[in-house]
């Protein structure tokens, strides 16, 4: 059973490094672009790497205060294998889904990842639990680890839509400016208009991009896709790489 449990959790991340890799080839691939400001992490924070030791027969309990949330975040590992990552916080951030990705790592340099992802408009509180055959097997090697964590916030489906009839606004204001501009045949002013069309489409284009990584698996709301940068974050944090990672739960 252990086999088929490891194995099973082996596809799970060969999988995440598969998109992992091929988000990253994409963007090396494009020039360097400003992203506007809108598209940007809202807010971020990363635990400081803490180390530690603890004894085989006792269980691994870590609790993480977030300062600029005002929350906490708790990881509990028992011999058994059996774990639960809970917290949250009361902050409410009616635009945005809150992604978080705790990692903690073993001597053995093995790194197991623990996520959660959700709509922040009322705040966040979540518990999440299981048994891991791969945790119970690989305990002992929990004798001395290293952790932290990483959030940040990025929009959902009602950030969408308010970045989406800001920027209608913001057009619209533009074609104005650039009519008036052609009624007084200023032809500069009607080349700067033009420029600025431009610039905002492809800011969109950038913004709507990113918002897709973001939420691959769905148009609007939660979709996970906020998961493939804090878990690649979080890796290099505790100093590791997509490759190290073990197991995601």
């Amino acid at each position: 059973m252990t086999n088929d449990h490891t194995a099973v959790h082996g596809l799970r991340v060969l999988s995440f490094i598969a998109i992992s890799v091929l988000a990253g080839n994409l963007a090396l691939a494009q020039a360097p672009k400003a992203a506007p400001a809108a598209a940007a992490p809202v807010i971020s924070e990363t635990a400081p790497v803490a180390q530690a030791t603890s004894t085989p027969t006792q269980p691994i309990a870590i609790n993480w205060n977030m300062h600029k949330v005002n929350g906490k975040v708790n990881v509990t590992v028992n011999p058994d294998g059996t774990w639960i990552f809970s917290g949250g916080f009361k902050d409410k951030k009616p635009l945005d889904d809150w992604d978080i990705s705790f990692a903690l790592k073993s001597t053995t340099g093995a790194i197991y990842i623990f996520h959660y992802e959700g709509n922040a408009a009322d705040g966040i509180e979540f518990s999440k639990t299981g048994q891991s055959a791969i945790l119970k097997d690989d305990f002992a090697s929990f004798s001395h680890h290293k952790w932290s964590a990483v959030y940040t916030f990025h929009p959902n489906a009602a950030g969408r839509r308010a970045h989406y009839e800001a920027e209608e606004k913001k057009k619209e204001e533009i074609r104005k400016a650039e009519a008036e501009a052609r009624k007084r045949h200023d032809e500069k002013v009607v080349a700067e208009k033009r420029a600025e069309q431009k610039a905002e489409a492809n800011a969109e284009a950038q913004w709507e991009e990113q918002y897709a990584k973001q939420h691959p698996s769905s148009s609007g709301g939660s979709g996970g896709g906020g998961f493939l940068s804090t878990i690649g974050s979080v890796a290099s944090t505790v100093g590791g790489v997509i490759g190290d990672i073990a197991s995601i739960f």
